[in-house]
């Protein structure tokens, strides 16, 4: 066994330091073998020819610059209060809302379950309104029509003098 490995690391030793030949053909391509031919020129190759790979640099790498987070919107309900009873016989009122951060878009009331009206001040006035309870909130929208905030669903409660009742 030892031997052979002997044998091994020998004929790996020689083939390491044969003779490369050189061959130009008559179209000028040139041909590297091992093996001597007529009108080969020989080459000895001097020192170690293994091939040694060098690393490329690494390109910078361009980070995309981050997007600024986007803000987290609060509506409030400034007016009127929750729960709130408002007396009027023509059923006119106002619905006013806040938002901060400060917000330049478009507000959305919804009332009764329905989009109502959009606006870009927050300021809703309504008018000719029936009596009894109503639901309402308040959303904001961005450019896409996509909410970015809403109000919680807020109650008012709306009383007009009964047609029933004479004041003569």
């Amino acid at each position: 066994m030892k031997y052979f490995v002997m044998l091994l690391l020998l004929s790996a030793q020689t083939a390491s330091a044969q003779t490369i030949y050189k061959i130009v053909k008559k179209d000028g391509t040139v041909l590297y073998t091992d093996v001597p031919q007529d009108g080969a020129e020989a080459l000895e190759l001097a020192g170690n020819t293994d091939n040694v790979a060098t690393s490329l640099p690494v390109p910078d790498v361009q980070v995309p610059p981050k997007e600024a987070p986007k803000p987290n919107y609060q509506v409030t309900i400034t007016s009127p209060q929750p729960e709130a009873t408002i007396r009027d016989n023509q059923g006119n009122f106002s619905i006013s809302a806040s938002t901060t951060p400060t917000f330049k878009g478009r507000y959305r009331l919804t009332f009764d379950g329905q989009a109502l009206r959009m606006n870009s001040s927050g300021q809703f006035r309504l008018t000719g309104i029936n009596r009894g309870a109503h639901t309402y909130h308040i959303d904001i929208i961005d450019n896409t029509g996509k909410t970015l905030a809403s109000s919680p669903q807020q109650t008012l409660y709306l009383h007009q003098a009964s047609v029933l009742i004479n004041t003569n």
